[in-house]
């Protein structure tokens, strides 16, 4: 005799188990603590952010380089780079800012799934047991 509720359980372990694409995320917040994995990717975007700024400047001075050329006598560097300075802790308060709303979110719902895979390896391990109580 098929026992249903056993096999809605293991239909469900099943199906957690084939969601491949948000595995990786379940896997890696499963194996932190919450601000841990926060934290290891605010210090990843710090990095990504930083040579992004870069990137940015280097794009605008490519563009601006004519004009740059002709007033390369006339620029106050000091000035320069406070504002560059100023700019790029602004753009770095903002992309960790988004970096930590973004990974708490996938924190949240990676904690939310593993916890109801094990919600499901429960109910089967409490199925079995009774399966043995029943067979002794």
């Amino acid at each position: 005799m098929i026992n249903e509720e056993k096999v809605r359980e293991l239909f469900n372990i099943a199906l957690c188990d084939s969601k491949s694409d948000d595995s990786r995320v379940q896997k890696q917040s499963a194996s932190y603590y919450g601000w841990d994995y926060i934290w290891k990717e605010g210090l990843k975007s710090f990095f990504t952010g930083t040579f992004a700024f870069a990137g940015l400047v280097v794009m605008w001075v490519a563009v601006n380089a004519a004009e740059l050329l002709d007033r390369i006598n006339k620029l106050d560097f000091k000035a320069i780079g406070v504002t560059i300075g100023i700019l790029y802790i602004a753009f770095m308060a903002v992309y960790i800012f988004v970096t930590i709303v973004v990974y708490t979110a996938r924190y949240k719902a990676g904690r939310r799934e593993v916890r109801k895979y094990a919600d499901h390896l429960k109910a089967v391990g409490r199925i079995y047991s009774r399966e043995e109580k029943i067979k002794r």
